[in-house]
């Protein structure tokens, strides 16, 4: 196992613990452990990021459903646009974004820079 495979595995494990104990940030930490550290595109690391995030919120929310904690009309009016949102965007908007968004003399301003400008 690569050293780098094994910090990627132990920044892992920090984001679980930081997200379980505040409750948010997830993909701001996990976008740049799976691109720099697992060498994960960055059109399948926000990806992924948002499935690790979403499970974890998942579970929590599960949780506090049982405790009787959620107000579900408060989740659906949020949670709906949200889905809807991410999925129109993942289908359409990063798949027409060109590689290079635009360069200004030597310096390109690429797509990787933006989708990891946007999660920080």
């Amino acid at each position: 196992m690569e050293v780098l495979h094994i910090l990627g595995y132990i920044s892992a494990l920090i984001i679980g613990i930081s997200l379980g104990l505040i409750g948010g940030g997830g993909s701001i930490l996990a976008v740049p452990v799976l691109a720099y550290l697992f060498s994960i595109n960055e059109k399948a690391a926000t990806a992924y990021s948002l499935f690790i995030v979403g499970a974890s919120a998942l579970v929590g929310g599960y949780k506090q459903h049982l405790k009787g904690y959620v107000d579900w009309r408060t989740a659906i009016v949020f949670g709906i646009p949200a889905i809807i949102g991410v999925t129109l965007v993942r289908h359409y908007v990063v798949p027409a974004m060109p590689d290079v968004l635009f360069e200004i003399d030597n310096f390109q301003f690429t797509r990787r820079m933006a989708m990891f400008g946007l999660f920080a």
